[in-house]
């Protein structure tokens, strides 16, 4: 006989409801590009360099000025978590571009401190209509 606690939340479906939510809830003028279409989306990994990590422990609120920058860059935070584990925190941000994604990477790993993995994203429906489409 096996006893069932209480069903426990999965931690990965509250954290892709937050994303999508965060996404919906985007401003139009952030979330618009310049040709009126919908930006990209990309999943930024970031570690803390040991630089990094003093800079964020005697001012958290740094993490807060870095998001200011990447939008005064014409890029958009959608959403931000702090992790446990391999990385430190990940980023979900709409860029103009793979090229303005690029750019925004190089620069905030230039500064020295973070390390950054970035991926673009794509919402799981417009993956699977995609994958419909004929050859």
């Amino acid at each position: 006989m096996t006893i069932e606690g209480p069903e426990r939340p999965d931690p990965w479906a509250q954290f892709e409801r937050g994303v999508q939510s965060a996404i919906e809830t985007q401003p139009m003028a952030v979330v618009d590009g310049d040709d009126g279409d919908e930006m990209p989306v990309y999943m930024m990994l970031s570690r803390l360099t040991e630089r990094g990590r003093d800079r964020v422990k005697d001012h958290p609120e740094r993490i807060l000025e870095v998001n200011h920058e990447v939008e005064q860059r014409g890029c958009s935070v959608v959403a931000q978590y702090a992790l446990m584990g391999r990385f430190d925190f990940v980023t979900i941000i709409k860029a103009p571009s793979n090229e303005a994604m690029h750019r925004l990477a190089i620069e905030l790993g230039a500064r020295g401190t973070i390390e950054t993995e970035t991926y673009p994203a794509i919402p799981t429906e417009d993956f699977i209509n995609a994958m419909k489409q004929s050859d």
